[in-house]
């Protein structure tokens, strides 16, 4: 089961979504599919997308979800705080990456 942490106006996708609640979208992963195609299968348009993350991760739109992940989606313009804002402050996230960053730096690839 996947977990999808929905943020900003990206809300809107869930029926019960409320900005004192986490809004979390929970559906089954399939085989070898990318941040890309389950984007697509839970209906968010490319131009709508800012930030992505898998397990905490920042992650590129061509990355394999793996089972059970945990997928942070961000939409354009939204502002990252804290750990988000130090990532676009070093320049890993000013643009999209086709780079792996692991923020704790336990691995990158």
């Amino acid at each position: 089961m996947l977990e999808i942490h929905l943020f900003g106006k990206l809300r809107k996708l869930l029926d019960n979504s409320s900005v004192i609640t986490d809004s979390i979208l929970r559906i089954e992963g399939k085989s070898d599919e990318t941040l890309e195609e389950l984007i697509h299968r839970i209906g968010i348009k490319s131009d709508e997308l800012g930030e992505l993350f898998i397990n905490g991760n920042v992650c590129k739109l061509s990355s394999l979800v793996p089972p059970n992940a945990r997928v942070g989606i961000f939409p354009l313009g939204m502002h990252l705080l804290c750990g988000g804002q130090h990532l676009k402050g070093h320049g890993y996230i000013m643009k999209r990456i086709e780079k792996t960053r692991d923020y704790w730096q336990k691995n990158e690839s």
